[in-house]
């Protein structure tokens, strides 16, 4: 399981600086979570973003920059509204 925690943490780092379209699945405390076009529920990792000011629909499609990752999740900031 550690061997794959690396694996999955290289493979999401990659991701830093890309912008990928997130679907928005669900609001958890100070975040929404989504998912990436490509990736399924329950199974890929999730694109957390921060809630600010604009709030985001459920099962809308934003355009999300990657600004952090870790083995199971990722972080970013929605761009172009």
């Amino acid at each position: 399981m550690a061997l794959q925690q690396e694996i999955a943490a290289e493979i999401e780092a990659e991701k830093i600086g890309q912008t990928l379209k997130v679907i928005i699945d669900r609001k958890e405390g100070d975040y929404y979570i989504g998912r990436s076009e490509f990736c399924s529920p329950d199974v890929d990792p999730e694109v957390l973003i921060k809630v600010d000011i604009k709030p985001l629909v459920i099962g809308n499609f934003y355009d999300v920059n990657i600004t952090s990752a870790d083995e199971f999740d990722l972080y970013g900031d929605v761009v172009n509204e």
